[in-house]
């Protein structure tokens, strides 16, 4: 890894690390708010430290619309939805039963405050998803500069590295705030059953587990998108004819 994966990796673990453990304090609202602020902060500073494509110096419009699926993995922006789906069906759940029950860790209140303690997650989450899609157009549609082919395959490398740090951002964000609400009502189930467990905490288990998987697989996106498409002053050409 280079020093930015680097970077990126420090925002995902002081993130977590500060989730968690807000989440077992009267300050489980910020948890979620907290996480996503520090692994973005890990990209944007790892983005301020990573090269960018250099410049013929003759910028071109393209003609054609470029597809943001062509930067992508196959299929990813599906996977993504469903799993903003899953985060939204689970995560209120988790919520409420954490708030409502024989113990809590985050005080007693009813479910409406449950649900209302949520605002900041899903503010944060509901603002990152809408910034997410907007960077992505903008990586996909943004024109070229020159005709040189080094400084093409620059530029492709350098939107499919960028879009992939957008999607590697934005499913470490939602995979984590599922894997860990789901950790967290299973340690939280555990202790209210005063250490007993059963058919109930292996299934809550198996699937934080599950949910830690995905987390893994966009965390290795994350961290490693590709190659910053950075052309070498010695390779370098004239920039090359258009072709009417």
């Amino acid at each position: 890894m280079n020093g930015a994966a680097y970077v990126r990796s420090a925002g995902v673990v002081l993130g977590g690390a500060l989730g968690l453990t807000v989440a077992n304090s009267s300050l489980i609202p910020l948890a979620v708010p907290l996480f996503t602020v520090f692994v973005l902060a890990g990209v944007a500073v790892s983005e301020l430290m990573s090269p960018r494509p250099s410049r013929s110096g003759q910028s071109t419009a393209h003609l054609t619309a470029r597809d943001v699926d062509a930067y992508l993995p196959p299929g990813s922006r599906a996977r993504l939805r469903w799993l903003g789906l899953a985060v939204l069906a689970t995560v209120p759940v988790i919520a409420v039963q954490m708030g409502t029950g024989e113990v809590t860790w985050s005080g007693d209140y009813d479910t409406g405050g449950a649900v209302l303690r949520l605002t900041p997650t899903a503010v944060i989450l509901a603002g990152w998803w809408l910034l997410a899609r907007h960077l992505l157009r903008r990586i996909a549609e943004a024109g070229r500069a020159g005709l040189d082919p080094q400084h093409l395959a620059a530029d492709e490398a350098w939107r499919r590295r960028a879009s992939r740090l957008v999607l590697g951002a934005t499913g470490v964000l939602l995979s984590g705030t599922l894997a860990g609400g789901m950790f967290c009502y299973s340690q939280r189930h555990w202790v209210i059953f005063l250490g007993g467990w059963g058919w109930w905490m292996f299934v809550l288990s198996a699937l934080a587990l599950s949910a830690f998987l995905v987390f893994t697989h966009y965390l290795h996106l994350l961290i490693d998108p590709g190659p910053a498409g950075v052309v070498s002053i010695g390779t370098r050409r004239e920039p090359a004819e258009a072709v009417a």
